[in-house]
């Protein structure tokens, strides 16, 4: 009866949700790997707060607005050889999603040819948005360091 399709309702929209994330996850690793810091910008939600490695906190529309464009405008020294985001949870919590797991890449650079790889533990808080899409409204992550030998 009614409760069979509230629970089809339910299974529904997390579903159409975790397809919309999934569209957010590729537009990141899209934009992060070409370097398109106009696009990036475009996937953070206005309000979002950000805690970057060793940085103060970013926040607000103003914050976001000045850094994306200040990398945008930065001499290029690297190019993004790899960029993917690899989550090992996403989930929604009606207009919130909490999702976790890595960023590994690689970039070369320009002057050197040298490769660095990289790999970041993250954990972000994505907001849906009046459109159905999702952005970032907080994010955290680090570097990952390898445990000691021995």
């Amino acid at each position: 009866g009614r409760a069979r399709a509230a629970a089809r309702a339910a299974t529904t929209v997390k579903k159409s949700s975790l397809k919309a994330i999934e569209r957010l996850h590729r537009r990141d690793m899209r934009a992060s790997a070409a370097g398109d810091f106009r696009a990036l910008r475009a996937l953070v939600d206005d309000e979002a707060v950000m805690f970057p490695p060793a940085g103060a906190p970013q926040r607000g529309a103003k914050e976001f607005d000045v850094a994306f464009e200040r990398m945008a405008a930065a001499p290029k020294t690297h190019e993004v050889v790899s960029y993917r985001l690899d989550f090992e949870e996403v989930k929604v919590f009606g207009n919130y999603a909490v999702e976790w797991g890595a960023i590994r890449g690689a970039t070369r650079e320009i002057s050197t040819g040298r490769i660095v790889e990289s790999e970041y533990h993250v954990m972000r808080v994505l907001r849906r948005q009046k459109n159905g899409s999702w952005k970032v409204y907080r994010s955290i992550w680090a570097p990952r360091v390898a445990p000691p030998a021995g």
